[in-house]
This record gives C-alpha cells, structure tokens and sequence, in this order.
C-alpha cells in the first residue's frame, strides 16, 4: 500500500526540530515529518541540551513532548525559550492524561496543536499544515520579527531543580539574604533563587554588571543613572531601568567603569 503523504506545499523549505524522549516515538515523529516534505534537523531527549543547541538549529516548528531526559520538561523548556524572544511555532506531543498540562501547553506557550500519543498521521498533518499556514500568513503580513541573536543562558538553581534563564530577559538581580537571591524579569515576573550572585556573573556575559555589593544589573535595560537626591550626605547613584520604577543603587567608586561600559554596550 502506498503510503500516505502531506500535500507538497506543507513542508516546502521549513525545517522541524524534535525534542522526545522515547527513541522509537522520536523515530515515527521523524517519519511523519519527512512524509510533510519537512526537514528535521534535530531529535534531542534532553530540554536543557536543545536549549543550548537552538541557537545553532533555529528551527521554523518545535515538536515537543512534556515529558523529557534532563531537569526540563517540554513545558520548561519552551517557557524559557519564549521568555528569550523566540516565537517558533510549537506542536506540544504527549500522552499525559494531565489537562493541566494541556491547558498550559496551549495558553501559556501559545501551542498551535496538542497531538495525544499515540499519535495518527492525519492528526499530524492537520498540525502541520496549521504551522505553515501561521508560518505563510506572518510572512505575508510582513509582522514576522528577525530572529533573535545567540542568546546567553544562565542556570540557576530553584527550589530543588535547576532553570535555564536568558540572560537578556533579566532586568536586576538583588541579593536579599545569604540564602535567597532575587531575580526580576522584563516581562515584570520575579524568580527566587539560592544561586550566589558570583556563580550567576561567572554565567554572564559583559552586560552584566554588579553597580552595588548585592546587586547585579543587566546594562541592556539601562535608560539613565543620576546622583541620589534626597539625602544630602550620599555617594551613591541611582540607576534607571526599562521596565521598572525600581531605582538600583550604583557606588560612587563604580560610577566610571558604569558610565563607560554603559556607552560600550549601546
């Protein structure tokens, strides 16, 4: 019997990436894609692993399980990759009977499809063809944004499991007390974290920049710095951000190095 096929328009020059744990469910999904016209570039079982890998890959579809190798779920991963700017379409796989996750996988991470396993091939097809379709129509509204640049990941620890971070989505970070560090996001969310400070900068790239002992500041976010007011005896500065009305403090002995690696990094 012939085997079924996707109409040739489907998969015309887009390019699929797999994340499953389950080698033989990895190998049908890889079958079903070819059958799309779509090239798959990659079968990962690890999230933390393909996170580390996107940059280089940067597929046009995600096929994600929710279950995978690793400290990350599917959930996980694709939450910190769209906290990094990306928008790849994502087709959420899984035969968990869990509707939270399927709730989740499609309000949160903006899934265009849930496929339950085991999965069929004319479900698959009709979440390929959504993935094209939503592909073509950005393309032809011209609103598809330039794919984002290599983005830094920072690995702290959270609660009792590990989370990669990108680092651009990181507005501050402050130091509340020996145990506990907090970590404040553009999108204004806040982390907590039992990550020093040291091992997060040791992470970073030259944009993170500690202006004060127990802060970190990520100069990216950086609108302006003036001299504190209010308290006639004080050395300090204060450092305004996008994103936040939360002034960060700045030592008057840093101010130089501040005020040329603020210039460097515009």
């Amino acid at each position: 019997m012939r085997e079924l096929e996707c109409d040739e328009r489907m998969g015309h020059r887009h390019t699929v990436a797999i994340v499953e744990d389950n080698y033989w469910a990895g190998k049908l999904l890889e079958s079903y894609s070819e059958q799309c016209g779509l090239k798959v570039i990659s079968i990962v079982s690890d999230g933390e692993q393909f996170i580390r890998l996107y940059d280089q890959l940067q597929p046009d579809i995600l096929l994600v399980d929710i279950g995978l190798e690793g400290k990350l779920d599917g959930i996980s991963m694709v939450q910190a990759l769209r906290r990094a700017g990306y928008q790849q379409k994502v087709i959420m796989v899984s035969g968990t009977t869990n509707i939270d996750h399927v709730l989740t996988s499609f309000h949160d991470l903006g899934s265009l499809y849930f496929l339950s396993k085991p999965v069929m091939l004319p479900k698959f097809q009709a979440a390929i063809r959504k993935a094209i379709d939503e592909i073509h129509l950005a393309r032809s509204q011209q609103v598809q944004t330039d794919k984002p640049t290599a983005a830094t990941w920072i690995t702290v620890k959270n609660q009792k499991s590990t989370l990669p971070i990108s680092e651009d989505s990181i507005l501050f970070i402050e130091k509340e007390d020996k145990r506990l560090t907090r970590i404040h996001l553009m999108n204004g969310a806040q982390m907590e974290s039992s990550t020093n400070l040291s091992d997060i900068l040791a992470q970073s790239s030259s944009y993170m920049f500690s202006p004060f002992k127990g802060f970190l500041v990520n100069l990216r976010h950086v609108v302006s710095y003036d001299k504190e007011i209010g308290f006639p005896t004080s050395r300090r500065f204060l450092i305004h951000l996008n994103h936040t009305p939360i002034q960060i403090p700045l030592s008057r002995n840093l101010q130089k190095e501040f005020a040329r690696l603020l210039q460097d990094s515009q």
